[in-house]
């Protein structure tokens, strides 16, 4: 190390092996990882990874979200809907709630290996699983 001035303490640490080297620490690390992208990792995004979910929906699923999100004031540049968490958290707890009030069944569904889907078990007016 050039042109510095380092405490006895420091070089002793040094001299011992217990400093890290350059490149091997948490700010490192997260350069490495942002290398790619085209703008850096927020802290937010770090936050929000355990509760993040990602399921593939069908296409006519997202576009009655999107509706409904229009509805209720979720609307982007363009004028259509935008899918908004608020609405589909709450859309989420109606249907979790109804599961464990019994309301929701699982059902076997035979393709070519036997499925568990669910579906209602009255007429609460959700359409039947296709």
């Amino acid at each position: 190390m050039s042109n510095r001035y380092l405490s006895d303490e420091w070089r002793n640490l040094e001299d011992a092996g217990a400093v890290p080297s350059a490149g091997s620490g948490t700010t490192a690390t997260r350069a490495a990882r942002d290398a790619e992208r085209v703008r850096r990792r927020m802290p937010s995004e770090d936050r929000r990874v355990g509760r993040k979910i990602t399921p593939t929906l069908s296409r006519k699923l997202v576009q009655r979200l999107r509706s409904i999100c229009k509805a209720e004031g979720y609307v982007g540049p363009d004028g259509e809907g935008i899918i908004a968490s608020p609405v589909i958290e709450d859309l989420l707890w109606i249907g979790v709630e109804a599961y464990e009030r019994g309301e929701v069944v699982a059902e076997e569904v035979e393709i070519t290996t036997v499925q568990r889907r669910l579906r209602s078990k009255g007429n609460s007016g959700l359409p039947p699983v296709r």
